[in-house]
């Protein structure tokens, strides 16, 4: 047995399609980690300090191998002009666009992501998070592929039925959204995160046809990629759904990292692209994270390392962003039998 790597050093392994000393765990929590500590979703994504407070506790409680510098998947759209309705304790939702026209698009300005609504929050999370666990810990961070933001600001249903009748328009926004994204990545990676990534799911098949995900988003996500490995930052994109069909388009992205949800046969995604990419999943955040027994999240994470831990290249993480109230007992169970179960000789 060689020496035991650090986290850090066991993700960027992985990462590379090689075998660390052990399988690594991305529990992937965010604003559910300040529970704990008695902050509210709303408080955790407006203030710097208690999201770093959340996901430190829950670094040290659980000894996972990432923390993250990320709030709300709205913040993005956000920053632009788009108006929520943020309760106290749930997630936010969208009030009014900035976006009802062309000519709307063209006032749009790319936001500074060290000044511009909440998105400092991101930037200085990273910052604080290195000086407690930079070099150690990966940090993760990231944003939203340029299709899922597109569809945000202008509204779902508006952005896919520009597509059919208003494409000029649609292209217009998307492309904004890649040049808006690429500089938000660019932001975090100077900031020292370590894995910047690509949230995309409106563009997957559980929504619109893999022709749209391959028109309409694998070029822009290949772009903004292609900028981020430049700043020397591991990627990873995230697709929530039965991502199946799409595969080899994500691995065309040039990510480094596939993010899987607990849909997707984790068998069948190794064996057709997990020599090309490494593979993050997919326990059920829900019937299992949340609300499962520990035997049960003992017994989904053997499945987990048993479909795809071979040969490396591999995370265990749940399919999708774990909510608030889920028992820490589970997060350890899923770390404990990795640690067990998913070393490497």
């Amino acid at each position: 047995m060689g020496k035991e790597m650090t986290c850090l050093e066991r993700v960027r392994a992985a990462y590379s399609l090689r075998e660390p000393d052990r399988i690594p765990v991305f529990p992937m929590v965010t604003y559910a980690s300040g529970t704990p500590l008695g902050y509210s979703l709303r408080e955790y994504c407006h203030d710097v300090e208690k999201m770093v407070k959340g996901q430190l506790y829950l670094q040290k409680q659980v000894d996972c191998d990432f923390v993250l510098s990320y709030v709300d998947v709205w913040v993005f759209a956000e920053a632009v002009g788009v108006r929520l309705d943020f309760p106290e304790n749930n997630t936010p939702n969208p009030v009014e666009s900035p976006v009802k026209s062309g000519e709307d698009i063209e006032k749009l300005e790319v936001p500074d992501p060290k000044r511009d609504g909440r998105l400092p929050i991101i930037v200085e999370g990273i910052d604080r998070l290195r000086k407690h666990v930079g070099g150690k810990v990966a940090i993760y961070s990231g944003g939203l592929g340029p299709f899922t933001l597109a569809a945000q600001i202008r509204g779902l249903q508006p952005f896919l039925k520009d597509l059919y009748v208003n494409r000029d328009l649609a292209l217009k926004l998307v492309r904004f959204c890649t040049e808006y994204m690429a500089e938000m990545g660019r932001a975090e990676a100077q900031a020292g995160a370590d894995i910047v990534h690509l949230g995309d799911s409106f563009a997957g098949p559980s929504l619109v046809s893999p022709k749209f995900f391959r028109d309409f988003a694998m070029p822009y996500d290949k772009m903004i990629f292609d900028q981020w490995k430049k700043e020397g930052v591991l990627t990873s994109l995230h697709m929530c759904g039965k991502s199946t069909a799409i595969w080899d388009d994500m691995v065309e992205t040039g990510t480094h990292n596939i993010e899987v949800d607990q849909t997707v046969d984790l068998a069948e995604a190794k064996a057709k692209v997990g020599h090309r990419a490494c593979l993050s999943g997919n326990l059920d955040p829900s019937a299992v994270i949340h609300h499962g027994t520990t035997e049960d999240v003992e017994r989904k994470t053997r499945e987990c390392i048993q479909a795809a831990g071979s040969g490396g290249g591999f995370v265990l993480s749940p399919g999708c962003v774990v909510m608030p109230g889920f028992p820490q007992a589970n997060l350890e169970a899923m770390m404990r039998v990795a640690k067990e179960n998913g070393r490497y000789s």
